[in-house]
């Protein structure tokens, strides 16, 4: 649905987006992570073709997105990460504003998709108060009805959830699963790791490249990335089973707390075997496996290098 083929942006001196390519199919969950600056939101904005690439190309649907049709835009929706609603108007009146600018003319189908889209968004109480005097998180759900409400094919959110509260974000996912799930192609940029595991796949940005992608798992396993097993011993008599850890894997004692660092599957397989070998009472066991987070760090790191 959306291919980026060896795409880089130049600010002056600066490079946003460093010989980056794409392809992100029908119907999926694409998450573009990394920190404030590393160039997501450029490529976002030369994705809906509103900035011009420096050198490559991206292509919407098969065309090049510079060159776009009316139609062809009316098939995208774009939330921005700046709010870009009119205060002074209603929220019904933003959303008949953005409907229209889409190409939705007909004044009855206008009608039903804002009923629809403030349906689905939650927003149906405050569709008649002015936008100035709306809470956040309205004024947050009130964006993504705008991005979607002529039921676009693919939606662009740049950083839908960012100030949200926890329980509105985990409603956006709920809905944004509900979108690809009936064949919407979905493209968000986010900060916030927890969530970009929700995604069907996961392309990390840092400096304006793309360190790796593929889906959350893909990207956790494929990396040489530490597992960390705590636990209690439940008997000060703990120096033999001290011995057997240490020969598998870095291990820390602190008081009767023990800490194992294992970097492998096998190593963690042994800590365990261990443990039950040794007849030592061990409580409080806590796994703790890598995800995003330490991949990301990992990566970058790497990168660095």
């Amino acid at each position: 649905m959306i291919r980026v083929e060896d795409l880089s942006v130049e600010f002056g001196d600066v490079t946003a987006v460093d010989h980056v390519s794409l392809q992100i199919p029908k119907g999926t969950i694409v998450g573009m992570i990394g920190p404030n600056g590393a160039g997501k939101t450029t490529l976002v904005r030369v994705m809906v073709g509103i900035l011009k690439p420096t050198a490559g190309a991206c292509f919407v649907g098969g065309t090049e997105s510079l060159s776009l049709t009316p139609e062809e835009r009316a098939r995208i929706g774009y939330m921005t990460q700046q709010k870009a609603l009119y205060p002074d108007l209603t929220a019904r009146e933003n959303l008949q504003f953005f409907a229209q600018s889409y190409g939705v003319d007909s004044p009855q189908r206008r009608s039903e998709l804002i009923t629809k889209a403030a349906k689905l968004t939650r927003i149906t109480e405050s569709l008649d108060r002015v936008v100035e005097v709306l809470s956040g998180g309205t004024i947050q759900r009130l964006s993504l009805a705008c991005a979607i409400v002529h039921d676009p094919e693919i939606i662009l959110l740049d950083e839908p959830t960012v100030g949200v509260s926890p329980d509105l974000r985990t409603e956006f996912w709920d809905y944004f699963h509900s979108l690809a799930r009936s064949g919407k192609t979905i493209v968000m940029t986010t900060h916030y790791l927890d969530e970009a595991s929700r995604c069907d796949s996961v392309a990390m940005i840092f400096q304006g490249r793309i360190l790796a992608h593929g889906t959350p798992e893909e990207i956790i396993t494929s990396l040489p990335l530490e597992s960390t097993i705590t636990g209690t011993l439940d008997s000060a008599d703990s120096a033999q089973l001290l011995g057997v850890l240490e020969k598998i894997a870095p291990t820390v004692m602190e008081g009767r707390r023990f800490a194992v660092t294992a970097e492998s599957d096998g190593a963690l397989l042994q800590t365990f075997r261990a443990i039950v070998n040794s007849g030592v009472g061990v409580s409080n066991v806590i796994v703790r496996q890598p995800g995003l987070e330490e991949a990301f760090t990992y990566l970058v790191r790497r990168s660095r290098q």
